[in-house]
């Protein structure tokens, strides 16, 4: 039951380190998608309900903190969660080389859908974001997320005293 309240403040303190410190840090030339990493993290270790709701409650607390369109992250993320949990059953999931290259494309494809959508919704032609923000902003997430991955292991382990057994029923 305390997984709830935990990851709500994970969540909230990864959006506010992504959002405050990373942009204060790179003088907002570029971002990274530190929350779309937790939640692809959690596509590959929690079970689906949680990993839903986490999901869920990371895109919502993305969106209410970004200024975006309301329910974008939302949306995005819980497919995202999903997808991966689909990719967890019929790939080997900790290999570092398919961890950046699936964090990579999923990055990518969060800027392509941002793009899309403000064309459909606003007529807002985004699309020179691609090359100059999206794709250097998924190359850094793609690099980086084995180590993140690394880290958030060893939270886990940290969390559950050492015991790495799946919490799922069998």
């Amino acid at each position: 039951m305390i997984f709830y309240p935990l990851s709500l403040l994970l969540a909230f303190s990864v959006i506010v380190l992504q959002r405050t410190f990373v942009d204060l840090l790179f003088a907002g030339k570029i971002g990274l998608e530190l929350s779309l990493i937790l939640v692809i993290f959690a596509g590959f270790h929690f079970e689906q309900v949680r990993g839903g709701i986490f999901a869920m409650v990371t895109g919502f607390l993305f969106d209410c903190l970004s200024g975006a369109v309301m329910g974008l992250y939302t949306f995005f993320y819980v497919v995202v969660f999903f997808l991966t949990r689909l990719l967890t059953d019929r790939i080997y999931s900790e290999q570092m080389f398919f961890i950046m290259i699936f964090t990579f494309l999923c990055v990518l494809f969060e800027g392509l859908y941002i793009v899309v959508l403000y064309k459909s919704v606003f007529d807002v032609n985004m699309s020179y974001n691609l090359y100059r923000v999206f794709l250097p902003q998924a190359l850094v997430a793609g690099v980086l997320s084995p180590a993140l991955f690394a880290g958030l292991n060893y939270l886990e382990v940290l969390f559950h005293a050492g015991d790495r057994r799946s919490t799922e029923p069998l």
